[in-house]
C-alpha cells in the first residue's frame, strides 16, 4: 500500500473542496451603458454580494450564476421619482411588480406629498380614505407607523424594489394641524420644521408636496420655505405638485422656483410635460444663477386623478369625505350641478374622463358622457350623482385632449430635455389604472430612442438612472461602476418596449431579459422571481 493510500486508509477520505466561485453572478456579453451619458463600451459586469466588483474581460471568470447578454444592453436599474407604489408593496399586491418588470429598482415614497407615516395610527387611519383613489382600500394594514423610521422598517422584506423616502408633506402638515383650511401659526410651522427634520434624520433625500390636494392646498409658500429650508439643511431637495388650480400652470412652476431661491436647494416640478410653454420655462430658471431647478415626466398624453377634479377646487376643503357629507344637502347638490354645467360648457372635453376605480365598482372603463347618455341624465347631474356615490375610491384617467401621434413632439423633447427625468406617476389598484404604472420606461426607449430619435439611448438610459440617482443624493446608485450596487437592468435595445395600454393596462412590457436589485435576480423574463431584495436607501 502507498503511502497515500495508507494515509487515506488511517484518517478516511478527505472531501473534495471546490474553489469559490469568483463571483455571484457574471454578467456576459453585453454592451453597458454605465448610467452616465457615456457611449456605451463591450464589457461583462461581476457582482458579489450586492455589489458590482468588476466591469472588463471577464469570460474566463467562474459564477454562481450567469446571464449571457449578448446582443444586449445593460443598465444600471432605473430610478422611478414619482410613483404611488407604497400600498401596494406594503400589502404585497401583484402590482407591486409594476414597475420592477419594466427595470425600475428603485421608487422614492411620498410622491405629491402622501403618506401615512410619521403620525400616530389614528391620524393615519383618519388620511387613508382621503387618499384612497391614488392606492385603493387597503383593510390588511395596520398604519401603525408613529415614527418615519417604524414606516421605513415596515417595508424590510416585503419589497421587490429599493424604497428612497421622502418627507411627505401631507401627515406633516394633518399631524400639527389637523385638517384646517388654512395658514399655519408660527408655533405650528415650528412643530412641521421638527416632524420635516425627523424625516431627514431617518434618511429622507427631500420634502414632497401636492398642493392640488387637501389639506396641503392651504399652506402658503412661507411653510413651503420654511419646511424645504430643513431639508435643505440636511441636503435634500424639494419636489411638488404645485398648485395648478389655483394659480395655473406657470404660476404653480414659478412658486416652485421661488422655494427654491428663498430656501437654497434643487427643486423639481413633479410630472409635468416639455411643451413650448413649459420649454421656455426651463430655458429662463436654467439661465438663473443659483437656481437649480429640474422636473419629471411621465410621457403619456392623458393623466390620472380623483373624481374631485369635477368640483370647484374652493370646496375641497376636508377632502372627500366632507364633500361627501355636504352632497347630503339637496341645496349643495343644486348649486354643485349648476357649477359644474358652467365647467363643462367651458371645457366639453373632461366628459371624455373614464373610471380607473369606483366604490361601488360599476362604470369602470365608461366616460362620463357614457355614463350620462346610458342614465338619460345631463352630464352635470350625471357627476354630482356619481360624487355622491363613489367617493371616496373614484380614480378617473383625464385626456389631455392631443392623440397619441399629436403628442409625439412633446413625448420627443421630454426624454431630450438634459434637466428632464423619467417618471411613471403609477397608481397601481383598480380595474383599469393608467398605463403609465406599467409602461413608462420601456416606452421612453421605444417611443423616445427608437421611433422619434429624439436621443441616445445612452442618454434616456441617464436620465432614468444616473440624473435622478445624482439630484436625489443616491449614492451607490444610478451607474454601473466598480463599488456601487448592483442594481441592473438587461435588454434588448431593438425589442424593449411597452405593452400597456389604456384598454389594457396591467401588460408587462417586452425586450427585458432580466432585472437585478442588489445583486440578486428579481425578474426574469417578464416575471418576478419572488426574489424581494429591496432595501430602503437613506440619503447619502
Amino acid at each position: 500500500m502507498s503511502g497515500t493510500a495508507a494515509a487515506r486508509a488511517e484518517f478516511g477520505a478527505r472531501p473534495v473542496i471546490e474553489a469559490r466561485p469568483e463571483f455571484d453572478l457574471l454578467v456576459l456579453g453585453g454592451e453597458v451603458v454605465d448610467g452616465t451619458g457615456a457611449a456605451r463600451i463591450r464589457a461583462d459586469v461581476g457582482v458579489r454580494g450586492d455589489r458590482i466588483v468588476a466591469i472588463g474581460d471577464l469570460g474566463a471568470a467562474t459564477a454562481r450564476t450567469t446571464v449571457d447578454a449578448t446582443g444586449r444592453v445593460v443598465t444600471p436599474g432605473f430610478i422611478d421619482v414619482h410613483v404611488h407604489s407604497e400600498l401596494a408593496i406594503l400589502a404585497q399586491t401583484p402590482d407591486a411588480h409594476g414597475g420592477l418588470l419594466q427595470g425600475v429598482t428603485t421608487n422614492l415614497t411620498a410622491p405629491d406629498g402622501f403618506g401615512f407615516g410619521g403620525v400616530p395610527a389614528a391620524i393615519a387611519r383618519e388620511i387613508e380614505p382621503v387618499l384612497r383613489f391614488a392606492h385603493g382600500p387597503m383593510p390588511d394594514l395596520s398604519f401603525d407607523w408613529a415614527t418615519p423610521e417604524s414606516y421605513l422598517r415596515a417595508f424590510e422584506g416585503r419589497t421587490p424594489v429599493n424604497i428612497a423616502p421622502q418627507a411627505p408633506h401631507l401627515p406633516i402638515r394633518v399631524g400639527v394641524m389637523g385638517w384646517d383650511a388654512r395658514v399655519a401659526t408660527d408655533a405650528e410651522l415650528d412643530d412641521m420644521r421638527a416632524a420635516t427634520a425627523a424625516w431627514m434624520r431617518a434618511g429622507a433625500v427631500g420634502l414632497n408636496s401636492g398642493l392640488d390636494y387637501q389639506p396641503i392646498a392651504h399652506s402658503d409658500t412661507r411653510e413651503l420655505v420654511a419646511l424645504a429650508r430643513v431639508a435643505a439643511e440636511h441636503g435634500g431637495v424639494y419636489a411638488a405638485h404645485g398648485r395648478n388650480q389655483d394659480l395655473g400652470r406657470a404660476g404653480q412652476f414659478w412658486e416652485t422656483a421661488e422655494v427654491g431661491r428663498r430656501a437654497a436647494l434643487p427643486v423639481n416640478v413633479s410630472h409635468e410635460r416639455v411643451d413650448e410653454e413649459m420649454a421656455a420655462m426651463l430655458a429662463e430658471t436654467g439661465a438663473e444663477p443659483g437656481l437649480d431647478l429640474a422636473m419629471d415626466t411621465h410621457l403619456y398624453e392623458a393623466g390620472s386623478t380623483h373624481l374631485l377634479n369635477y368640483v370647484p377646487f374652493a370646496q375641497h376643503a376636508g377632502g372627500p369625505m366632507a364633500v361627501i357629507g355636504r352632497l347630503e344637502s339637496a341645496a349643495y347638490r343644486e348649486q354643485l350641478r349648476g357649477q359644474i354645467e358652467a365647467s363643462l360648457a367651458a371645457s366639453p372635453e373632461s366628459l371624455n374622463a373614464y373610471f380607473s376605480a369606483t366604490r361601488t365598482g360599476r362604470h369602470v372603463g365608461k366616460t362620463i358622457r357614457e355614463i350620462a347618455v346610458a342614465t338619460a341624465r345631463a352630464p352635470a347631474e350625471t357627476i354630482v350623482d356619481l360624487l355622491r356615490d363613489e367617493l371616496p375610491d373614484a380614480l378617473m384617467v383625464f385626456p389631455w385632449g392631443p392623440t397619441e401621434a399629436e403628442f409625439r413632439p412633446v413625448v420627443a423633447a421630454g426624454i431630450a430635455h438634459p434637466r428632464v427625468v423619467i417618471s411613471s406617476d403609477g397608481l397601481y389598484w383598480g380595474g383599469l389604472p393608467h398605463p403609465r404604472g406599467f409602461g413608462t420606461f420601456p416606452r421612453a426607449i421605444r417611443v423616445g430612442v427608437r421611433e422619434l430619435a429624439a436621443t441616445t439611448l445612452e442618454q434616456a438610459v441617464n436620465r432614468m438612472s444616473g440624473l435622478p440617482a445624482d439630484r436625489y443624493r443616491l449614492a451607490d446608485r444610478g451607474r454601473i461602476e466598480v463599488g456601487r450596487a448592483a442594481d441592473l437592468v438587461v435588454f434588448d435595445p431593438g425589442t424593449i418596449a411597452d405593452r400597456a395600454t389604456y384598454a389594457e393596462p396591467r401588460l408587462a412590457p417586452v425586450g427585458i431579459d432580466a432585472v437585478v436589485v442588489n445583486g440578486v435576480i428579481a425578474a426574469d423574463r417578464g416575471s418576478p422571481t419572488g426574489r424581494l431584495a429591496g432595501r430602503v436607501l437613506r440619503r447619502a
